[in-house]
């Protein structure tokens, strides 16, 4: 049995995406899906810099399922990030917007031009949804996701999971 997306409830959608991503990676990064007017975006276990290029030889604990929609109106780009790691209750996720073109050297931390930043806490079941907004930079014409679990012992996050792609706003 073959669904489309619009068939789809909004719940599903992300657990389907999930699923879709970690089977075939290709799957999830060949066309961005849309959905309410937002573009659905899998996140995976890639570490990037702040100008989306991905970090090689970096690893780490990467075992949830992460989905965002990203949306752009009226001046104002938004994600909605939903997060699966059953078995993981009351675990702790910063979560990052991040804005884009910008350039390597520009801070991608709480307090940057064109990032926003929140949070993510599982609940019982491991399962977390957190909404992340900011207004739209100058010159900005995507956005994509960070969702980081920071390392008591380390500057390297963790658990970490980024856009497969940049969404445009």
């Amino acid at each position: 049995m073959s669904l489309t997306i619009s068939q789809l409830s909004r719940c599903a959608l992300p657990a389907v995406l999930a699923v879709a991503s970690t089977l075939n990676p290709a799957t999830a990064t060949a066309a961005p899906a849309s959905t309410n007017g937002g573009t659905v975006v899998p996140l995976r276990s890639i570490l990037r810099t702040c100008d989306f290029n991905p970090l090689q030889w970096v690893g780490g604990e990467n075992s949830a399922a992460v989905t965002s929609v990203i949306r752009a109106a009226g001046g104002t780009v938004t994600a909605e990030v939903h997060l699966s790691e059953p078995g993981s209750p009351g675990t702790h996720f910063d979560v990052s917007l991040i804005q884009a073109p910008r350039a390597s050297s520009s801070p991608c931390g709480s307090g940057g031009p064109g990032v926003a930043v929140g949070s993510l806490d599982t609940d019982g079941a491991g399962q977390a949804t957190a909404t992340v907004q900011d207004r739209i930079q100058s010159g900005a014409t995507g956005a994509w996701v960070l969702v980081q679990r920071p390392s008591p012992f380390s500057q390297t996050p963790t658990e970490f999971y980024t856009s497969d792609f940049v969404a445009p706003v």
